[in-house]
């Protein structure tokens, strides 16, 4: 009885010990220690297949036994290897390339990014591609990546059609956008209504609300990581498209072969020539001009040297002589940046990156009439260095990186010049000139203490050397990931961000002439604390991602100014600025779906965001101008064919907050004369404008697949049940001297057309 009872635990035991499940993990590389990412693993007797994601990790759950890893990829040899799993493994993989293949080839399909974010500890983070921005109908059909942006869990848009962004209860200055590692001021076009990224050169887009890596900083609310294309072509590659509202050009190069290529990208509104060739005149038109060397001299090296120039142009007359003479309004307003990166593979698997970079932006506005002249000017130019070494396979799966940067902040932020009759009302002035020096190093180190958990821990230490004074700030990062089953995990994230520069505006939406204005010795930096937890899940057979993710985000020494200032033309508005605090919170929902013949994603954010600064309502804590409590999305595309798709935007918004007058009283004029009316205002931001929603729908025809020359025709509706969401507050009087409140919307139901081609 004793034998048979010893004999049935050890089966037992057998099978409990088969049917365990381990983790297995490891990273694809080749031979120089570059990571393979989207290679093939597979795991036989089981069957079980998985793919790398962007950093060349993998990890699988597979019960204990003889196995057999095989490895493939696209130009390299297969890999393959038999063990005997018996408890948590780390696997390095290094492939070999194969014999009289390209080194690097070009690989067509669908790649889930979403899932790459599922996998590695990032929370808040947002991966797009050109297909996901060119896809969606927006505003003249013209495709923008900011747009796309908006319709996003946490991200806020302004006005209708404008192109800001206002993260998680923070202002819009708060966004770092970088283009290929340069930093740009003025991401907008036509006033704020299209952005100035052209949509043809885009690799990818990665937008960071949080958990924000160590290698990142500057900002308090968000990173837009914008990388353009790097890919040393076969063969000349020629692309464009024609619009309603701009035209755009793309030109790509090899040079020599597999080594070096040149492309080039250029895009123009060309709505003033349509208007001019009718017989009337509008003085505007916008341009952009991007382009890029890419030099591979060897299998390590990768050098990138990149160019950025865009403006805007208003040449306006009025009451214009014979003689040419009348009110003549002229205004530039532009980008200009330049980068030069350098990557270079080391043996072993480290990898260091090299960058130094330039960003520039100005306006000049000029207003004259005769003998009379007004010119306003501002400048903001940056020169920068930045550095890091990288290893993804430090130790099993473990991973390091550190590195420092550099930034030279110089500011000319307001010059006033004055001729004639307008010297009497202004003064022409010059706003003393600034330089700021902003120094960061960080280092992060990424490992897994136990098998369901991987934890990233960070430091960043930043400082400012401004006249008078140095500002060092201590910006700590933590982010950990614990695996609840192979297709769901919690991740939890700190960040701490410290920001040297803001933008000084009295608008509800960024203009082209607000003033960028880095910390002195009597305005400190913004800091800002963020805390999140999000659960997520993927349904791999579907290729749907789920995530709910909820945030508390205090920030202090937010810039403000005091009540009554006019920010206009003057150059003693340091003087009039305020610092205070501020809180936001909320909770954010996104389902994507990202293969098949439909794809698209549903939105929802639920959010607070309140401000208090001593010298402002009384003291109180009152909502900021875009505490907007809903916000959400439903966007899609659906191939109808081969050669036919549609899509579907829906978006709904909670309407932004104002300070209205609920009253007014009477008081004696100073000159005895009569009565001055005085108004009565509410608290600060306790009214907010009604509600705004829009359905924007498209169709794409396009010629038929693996023909040499490709073309598809984008037509649709913007804003398609024509409703006029409010842009603004006016103030208008009744018959009976009654005032009321209108909210005038500024788009009605707009439709586009364009026509795409490559070859």
């Amino acid at each position: 009885m004793l034998r048979s009872l010893s004999l049935i635990i050890l089966v037992l035991m057998d099978f409990v010990a088969v049917a365990q499940q381990i983790t297995v993990k490891g990273t694809v590389r080749d031979a120089s220690g570059e990571r393979l990412p989207s290679a093939y693993v597979l795991f036989t007797p089981d069957s079980i297949h998985t793919t790398t994601d962007n950093q060349g990790h993998f990890s699988v759950r597979l019960p204990t036994g003889s196995k057999v890893c095989q490895v493939t990829y696209i130009g390299y040899e297969r890999y393959q290897k038999s063990f005997t799993l018996r408890g948590d493994t780390t696997l390095t993989v290094a492939l070999r390339s194969a014999p009289g293949q390209l080194q690097e080839v070009v690989i067509t399909g669908t790649r889930n990014v979403q899932q790459d974010v599922f996998n590695s500890n990032r929370t808040s983070t947002y991966l797009l591609t050109k297909e996901d921005i060119n896809a969606l109908p927006v505003l003249g059909g013209e495709a923008d990546v900011i747009k796309v942006l908006q319709l996003l869990p946490g991200t806020l848009r302004g006005a209708d059609g404008s192109s800001d962004l206002f993260v998680r209860g923070g202002a819009a200055d708060q966004n770092l956008v970088l283009l290929d590692d340069v930093p740009i001021y003025n991401t907008s076009h036509l006033f704020g209504f299209l952005s100035v990224f052209n949509p043809d050169i885009l690799d990818h887009v990665e937008a960071i609300n949080g958990g924000f890596p160590a290698e990142f900083g500057g900002r308090l609310s968000s990173i837009l990581n914008i990388k353009t294309t790097t890919d040393v072509p076969e063969r000349t590659h020629v692309s464009g498209d024609i619009g309603v509202l701009a035209s755009r050009l793309f030109i790509e190069q090899p040079l020599v072969k597999d080594k070096a290529s040149i492309w080039i990208a250029g895009r123009r509104t060309y709505i003033d020539q349509v208007v001019k060739a009718l017989g009337e005149e509008l003085p505007y038109f916008f341009y952009d001009l991007n382009g890029k060397i890419v030099l591979k001299p060897t299998p390590r090296d990768h050098i990138e040297m990149s160019y950025y120039g865009g403006e805007d142009v208003l040449d306006f007359y009025r009451d214009r002589d014979n003689d040419g003479s009348g009110f003549t309004t002229t205004y530039e307003a532009g980008n200009n940046s330049q980068s030069a990166r350098w990557t270079h593979a080391f043996d072993h698997g480290w990898k260091s990156e090299l960058s130094a970079i330039r960003s520039e932006y100005r306006y000049n506005i000029r207003n004259a009439f005769e003998d009379n002249e007004l010119v306003a000017f501002s400048d903001i130019e940056d020169y920068g260095a930045r550095w890091s070494i990288h290893k993804d396979s430090l130790r099993g799966s473990a991973s390091f990186k550190t590195g420092a940067e550099w930034t030279r902040h110089a500011v000319s932020p307001n010059i006033i010049n004055t001729q004639g009759t307008f010297s009497q009302i202004f003064e022409s002035s010059i706003a003393q000139g600034r330089i700021a020096n902003e120094f960061a190093v960080h280092a992060q180190y990424e490992w897994s203490p136990l098998t369901h958990l991987r934890i990233n821990a960070g430091m960043r230490g930043s400082m400012a050397a401004v006249t008078n004074r140095n500002y060092v700030n201590p910006e700590p990062r933590l982010s950990a990931r614990y695996s609840l089953t192979n297709n769901q995990a919690l991740k939890l994230s700190y960040s701490r961000m410290v920001q040297y520069i803001h933008r000084i505006s009295s608008s509800a939406v960024s203009s082209p002439t607000d003033i960028w204005y880095p910390v002195t010795d009597a305005i400190v930096p913004q800091t800002s604390n963020q805390l999140a937890l999000a659960w997520q899940n993927t349904f791999r057979e579907d290729n749907i991602f789920l995530s709910v993710e909820a945030y508390y985000k205090s920030m202090n020494h937010l810039i403000g100014y005091e009540e009554g200032t006019n920010l206009f033309m003057n150059n003693d508005f340091e003087s009039r600025l305020i610092q205070g605090r501020g809180r936001a919170w909320g909770l954010e929902l996104l389902l994507r779906k990202e293969a098949g013949r439909f794809k698209g994603w549903i939105s929802y954010t639920l959010s607070w965001s309140r401000r208090q600064f001593d010298e402002v309502n009384d003291g109180a804590w009152f909502y900021s101008r875009y505490d907007r409590r809903h916000n959400g999305a439903i966007v899609g595309q659906y191939a109808l064919g081969k050669r036919w798709a549609a899509s579907v935007v829906w978006e709904f918004i909670s309407g932004s907050r104002f300070t209205p007058v609920i009253g007014q009283y009477a008081v004696a004029a100073p000159t005895l004369t009569g009565v001055d009316l005085i108004p009565i205002f509410s608290g600060i931001n306790e009214v907010k404008l009604a509600n705004a929603h829009r359905l924007d729908i498209g169709i794409k025809f396009k010629s038929r697949p693996h023909r040499r020359y490709q073309w598809e025709w984008f037509a649709g509706v913007y804003n398609t049940y024509n409703r006029a969401n409010p842009v603004a507050i006016t103030i208008e009087q009744d018959d009976d001297g009654t005032l009321r409140y209108e909210q005038p919307g500024l788009f009605g139901a707009i439709p586009f057309i364009s026509y795409g081609f490559k070859f």
